[in-house]
């Protein structure tokens, strides 16, 4: 049995559909489809495959490591992409070497032609100079007009100058909307909060270190999926829930439209997935 199917066969046993799966692990549909379809070189990122597994595992209260020893035959093996990569950046650095010597040597002929052109034209009077004018008197003309200008007073009109209104000055610096969030409750290791915002919402995460983040919404929309310290993302209109799943919550701090989510719920817990419950004014 394979690694995929073992895992479907734990989900299904457990009664866990794959929407539970996705809410609870914060590992989005699709990528569930495809560890479950047992080829996990298709995953978005194969070098995360084994901590995918250890969160797929952790949320069916599996042994997370043994499953790893058991299946290592199938978890993708990252040295070989790091071997592509390494060719693929000597290949395109032979390449832009061959395009930089192509081009010096295009300068030195055009330099060598134009040497050979200077020298012909220097023999043969190709470059004789010419005097622009003929006569001084038109510089001297022109000078003295110009003194003339220069001496002339500048009449300067007065300027008036013109307050805004105070209210003019406040609609400019206006803030941005707010949102309410309120802490609903705690289903395991997910804080859930319902939220109040307009259709413009952001959501700012600034975390001390690194840290694996899933960022997701209920439209399918991934904004973040990857190993990161934080960042400002501007959330669907459309969405009506958005999951959110920090490997290290303990190191992040999260806000939405400048508005900072109540995270005392989540005690010493390490990895904790929140769910926002978005109701739009």
């Amino acid at each position: 049995m394979k690694l995929g199917t073992y895992l479907q066969n734990k989900r299904e046993k457990s009664g866990i559909t794959l929407k539970e799966m996705e809410r609870g692990s914060g590992i989005k549909r699709s990528v569930l489809q495809i560890i479950e379809a047992g080829d996990l070189t298709l995953l978005p990122e194969p070098k995360h495959t084994r901590f995918l597994i250890r969160k797929y595992a952790d949320f069916l209260n599996l042994d997370a490591e043994q499953l790893l020893e058991r299946f290592q035959d199938e978890i993708p093996d990252t040295r070989t992409d790091n071997q592509k990569r390494n060719q693929k950046s000597n290949q395109d650095l032979q390449y832009l070497k061959k395009v930089l010597f192509g081009f010096i040597t295009m300068i030195l002929v055009l330099f060598a032609v134009w040497l050979v052109l200077l020298q012909i034209g220097s023999q043969g009077d190709i470059f004789e100079t010419k005097r622009i004018y003929e006569t001084e008197n038109e510089v001297t003309d022109f000078t003295a007009d110009k003194e003339e200008e220069e001496e002339a007073p500048e009449e300067s009109p007065a300027e008036e100058e013109s307050e805004e209104p105070a209210e003019e000055a406040e609609e400019e610096a206006a803030e941005e909307p707010g949102a309410s969030v309120n802490f609903v409750n705690r289903e395991g290791n997910t804080l859930v909060y319902n939220v109040t915002a307009p259709e413009e919402l952001t959501l700012e995460l600034s975390g001390n270190e690194s840290s694996w983040v899933s960022l997701t919404d209920d439209l399918e929309n991934n904004y973040l999926y990857e190993e990161s310290d934080g960042g400002t993302f501007d959330i669907d209109p459309e969405a009506a829930v958005v999951n959110l799943a920090l490997g290290n919550s303990t190191s992040f701090d999260i806000s939405l439209n400048g508005t900072s989510v109540d995270n005392s719920q989540r005690g010493d817990t390490v990895t904790v997935y929140y769910q926002f419950n978005i109701t739009r004014e």
